[in-house]
């Protein structure tokens, strides 16, 4: 691995509770910055926003519509960021903020959207990437930070994405509901029986699931970059990545006939 997307979920950064769990991102820290000083480049595609945000008002007053998610999104945001550079900062590690929208992608602002994180990353900062909920418009939304994360590894031609979720990868059905389910430890193609195994969100804060998983997978290995789809809650799941231990499942890279 030499340049990487690491993604990781609201219900890995709150561990199925209402809050950040400072712990949890702390470890994650430990191993980014292990890898940093290995002459890795990684850029970290952080959800939470939403879920931080909500902390501040009780359960019974929070509102399901569109303008009070984007409100907590802008102050979840903001906590998030201040809550990442802090744990890097332990490390003499400094953080950019990067939110991106559909448009960003787009033919006409691509290589902008692409020199501003090469450059983060050439000046050894660490791009942090979320959508940005606070303004984006249902047109512009791209929906799901997996989906974000395959795009960003499309962009600054990534060999690795590595989406962290709350189950060790894919299984042959939801491991929840059905205890004889088994981990598919690699895929080289993701073919109509894989996608129908792939269930939507399984906690109440996220807006992914492993089909969004899946997707993102898919838009990877079209442009060549593997996919890994790994559990957060592993003590050591990066540096057992980076070493080339094989954890969760690991998506081949393929291009489609």
């Amino acid at each position: 691995m030499k340049k990487i997307i690491i993604k990781v979920g609201t219900s890995s950064l709150t561990q199925g509770t209402n809050q950040l769990s400072k712990r949890t991102m702390f470890r994650l820290v430990q191993q980014m910055a292990s890898l940093q000083s290995r002459g890795v480049q990684f850029i970290l595609v952080s959800s939470g926003a939403v879920a931080t945000g909500k902390e501040l008002f009780p359960l019974s007053s929070i509102d399901p519509s569109l303008p009070s998610k984007q409100m907590f999104a802008s102050i979840g945001q903001v906590k998030l960021m201040q809550v990442w550079a802090e744990l890097f900062a332990l490390y003499e590690m400094h953080v950019g903020q990067v939110l991106l929208t559909k448009e960003d992608f787009s033919e006409n602002k691509r290589t902008s959207t692409e020199q501003t994180i090469v450059c983060l990353l050439n000046h050894g900062i660490i791009p942090i990437i979320n959508e940005n909920d606070a303004v984006s418009t249902q047109e512009a939304r791209i929906g799901d930070n997996d989906n974000l994360s395959a795009l960003v590894a499309e962009l600054v031609a990534a060999d690795t994405l590595v989406l962290l979720t709350d189950q060790e990868g894919l299984y042959t059905s939801n491991p929840r509901a059905n205890p004889d389910a088994k981990l598919i430890p690699i895929v080289d193609c993701i073919d109509d029986q894989i996608v129908a195994i792939a269930g939507g969100s399984s906690t109440a804060f996220g807006t992914g699931g492993m089909a969004t998983k899946i997707e993102a997978a898919r838009v990877a290995s079209q442009s060549l970059i593997r996919t890994i789809i790994a559990s957060s809650s592993r003590p050591n799941v990066l540096i057992e990545l980076a070493d080339g231990m094989q954890v969760g499942t690991l998506f081949l890279k393929h291009i489609e006939e």
